[in-house]
């Protein structure tokens, strides 16, 4: 018995919309990017949890881009590896273009491969991504802002 295994082919249509999302997310929560940094955000804890700080930084600042440095964890422990996001301007569209342990994400991957990675790898860290900056928005109570020193 053969079986024929579809492809994986990536929506563009929704990973598009989640680009958007992300991007609209990103400037409620962090506001004007011309004069700061860095922030941190706490978010609160439920059901007696430890509070969380979301850590999101710039990288790398260009005309039409931005790429930042979001990061999950809390006090001394920030136990996920952090994840770049740019942020396009022009299209006002933000995704997921890399992480600390892997290079630059593509479209999809065969599935198996020798990275371990799925065929919608980049489709769901954006996605994670969506439901980090939600939560963010959502259950941040406390925001420090880093602002850039200017010479």
């Amino acid at each position: 018995m053969t079986f024929n295994k579809r492809r994986y082919i990536p929506n563009l249509t929704r990973q598009m919309a989640v680009a958007e999302a992300n991007y609209h997310r990103l400037q409620r929560l962090l506001g004007e990017l011309t004069q700061l940094t860095a922030w941190q955000i706490t978010l609160q804890p439920m059901y007696g949890a430890p509070a969380t700080q979301l850590r999101i930084q710039i990288i790398e600042r260009f005309s039409y881009t931005t790429t930042l440095e979001v990061q999950l964890g809390g006090e001394m422990n920030w136990w996920h590896k952090p994840l770049h996001v740019r942020l396009y301007q022009d299209m006002r569209m933000a995704e997921v273009v890399k992480s600390a342990d892997y290079r630059q994400y593509r479209g999809s991957y065969g599935y198996p491969n020798n990275q371990g990675l799925v065929a919608d790898e980049k489709a769901q860290l954006n996605g994670y991504l969506a439901l980090l900056l939600q939560q963010a928005l959502q259950h941040g109570t406390q925001v420090q802002r880093q602002v850039k020193e200017t010479a």
